[in-house]
């Protein structure tokens, strides 16, 4: 049961460090300060806010960043380390895919990324 609620928490932290990290990237190419953002951490929330980037495929790419990058880490670390921990982490990496569900507030923003980016045209 314990191995489950790590690799939970891990997912969670995974999700939020990938929009964590492509916020930062794009900060830098849009020469903003490289740690403009904040972590809000409430009781049954993690979320990074960041000021809304110019080009929408940049914010689609943050909110794309999170679903992905646990995916991306969990799936390296199960064809390189054969561990009992790999399999749990890998499962709960593929569940958090949900997260690209309009539904949800990384779908909601890859929506709302398309459809500025569809106005542009």
């Amino acid at each position: 049961m314990m191995t489950l609620l790590f690799c939970l928490i891990a997912v969670v932290l995974i999700h939020e460090l990938g929009h964590i990290l492509m916020v930062m990237v794009c900060n830098k190419i849009e020469k903003r300060p490289i740690f403009d953002y904040v972590v809000m951490i409430d009781w049954k929330h993690v979320s990074i806010v960041h000021e809304k980037f110019s080009r929408p495929g940049f914010n689609m790419m943050v909110a794309l960043a999170g679903p992905v990058f646990p995916v991306i880490c969990s799936g390296v670390l199960f064809f390189m380390w054969w561990h009992p921990l790999t399999h749990p982490l890998l499962l709960f990496s593929l569940l958090n895919t949900v997260m690209l569900h309009p539904a949800c507030p990384d779908g909601k923003n890859i929506i709302a990324s398309l459809k500025e980016m569809k106005g542009e045209n």
